[in-house]
């Protein structure tokens, strides 16, 4: 039985990150495999910050009244010719031509008989949004290895930039095995489903694409038919719970061996999840969790997460905090354990058996013990992961 570290160290390796490109409308939340850069100046030339008029500021420092000879409209790109102590009228973000090259704003001067007055003079730019002054072509907009965020989406498109290079987003598909569960919310003796709804939920913040193909029955047949629709799938995580432990109809691991996959390793020193299973195919990664739901989010969290991630070239990253009791554990044996975080440090809940939900409900972090030895005492400094709570 292989320990946690060196079975995550075996998923790690085994990730091949794959890189594309996607229009800036498709890639919220990708993460950038390249620097995202300006293809344009912004603003792409001077233009005006307010309503008003535009001047030339060596004239606004000998004269207070100017003559209006034209408009300069939004949009508009013409030649203009310059007449001493003359003055346009320009709209907000209207193009501002040499050599003018300030403007008023209407509150700040008086019109009378098509002439404009102005109280005091106005240096070079005044209220004049700069060339360039916002991003520079060229400039990066995003660096390598970032997540594409809303604000960053508008940024990029409104510089120009009708494409992004990005890290493949991971396919997942999930189908779940045996005959007590089921998805339907019944009021009987059978266990309802709710892990399909938990992992998806996680498909934006951890930018994946999910499917799920439903419940396996605990016969040949039926994971015969769920394996032949997966059969054609490329650069897939998929992920199947229950069916993997030792009991007379967890057919899983024998099935996977008749159909050519290679298990990389099988059973766990963790828990919950001793019995997890990992295996490859050609480009596609097989993940076999245990059905217990704790179980079953813990192997998704501490080994399929880190794989997403690291298929995006992003890595999954622990917290340092003191435990506030002593805690026994096995030597040499890996826990995730359901805890709770406030000021004082970190706490294990009770009710850490795999099935329960409680603690899960209650909690804020997951605590990760993995020390060599079987007491960890109070004030020791262990790992934990913020989680949705």
């Amino acid at each position: 039985m292989t320990s946690y570290s060196k079975s995550l160290s075996c998923v790690l390796r085994s990730a091949k990150i794959l890189k594309q490109k996607v229009p800036v409308s498709n890639s919220i939340n990708h993460i950038s495999s390249t620097d995202i850069k300006s293809k344009k100046n912004n603003p792409s030339f001077n233009n005006s910050l307010l309503d008003g008029f535009v001047f030339k500021s060596s004239d606004t420092k000998k004269n207070k009244v100017f003559k209006i000879i034209g408009e300069l409209a939004v949009g508009q790109s013409k030649k203009i010719k310059y007449k001493k102590n003359s003055c346009y009228r320009v709209s907000t973000g209207g193009k501002i031509i040499s050599p003018y090259d300030c403007m008023i704003p209407y509150e700040q001067v008086k019109i009378v008989n098509s002439k404009v007055i102005i109280k005091k003079s106005k240096s070079k730019n005044a209220n004049v949004r700069l060339l360039g002054s916002d991003y520079k072509k060229n400039q990066i907009i995003l660096k390598k290895n970032n997540k594409i965020s809303s604000s960053k989406i508008l940024t990029i498109k409104s510089l120009a930039n009708k494409d992004v290079n990005v890290y493949q987003k991971p396919n997942l598909v999930l189908f779940c095995s045996g005959d007590e569960i089921t998805d339907k919310v019944t009021n009987n003796d059978q266990i309802i489903n709710g892990i399909p709804e938990y992992i998806s939920s996680f498909k934006d913040k951890l930018n994946f694409n999910f499917n799920y193909l439903g419940i396996v029955k605990d016969n040949q047949h039926s994971i015969k038919k769920i394996f032949n629709k997966i059969k054609n799938l490329k650069n897939t995580i998929l992920i199947s719970t229950g069916g993997v432990s030792a009991g007379h109809k967890d057919f899983f691991p024998k099935f996977l061996k008749s159909k050519k996959y290679q298990i990389l390793f099988h059973r766990i020193l963790m828990r919950p999840g001793r019995p997890t299973l990992f295996a490859k195919k050609n480009s596609n990664y097989y993940f076999g969790l245990p059905g217990n739901p704790i179980s079953t989010i813990v192997g998704f969290h501490f080994l399929i997460t880190p794989l997403i991630l690291k298929l995006q070239n992003q890595r999954l990253t622990l917290k340092q905090e003191k435990i506030i009791h002593n805690y026994k554990k096995t030597k040499n044996l890996t826990l995730f354990l359901r805890g709770y975080k406030n000021k004082k440090g970190l706490k294990v809940l009770p009710g850490q058996d795999s099935y329960k939900l409680d603690s899960l409900t209650k909690a804020n972090c997951w605590i990760k013990l993995d020390q060599k030895s079987n007491l960890i005492k109070k004030g020791s400094k262990v790992s934990y992961f913020d989680y949705e709570n």
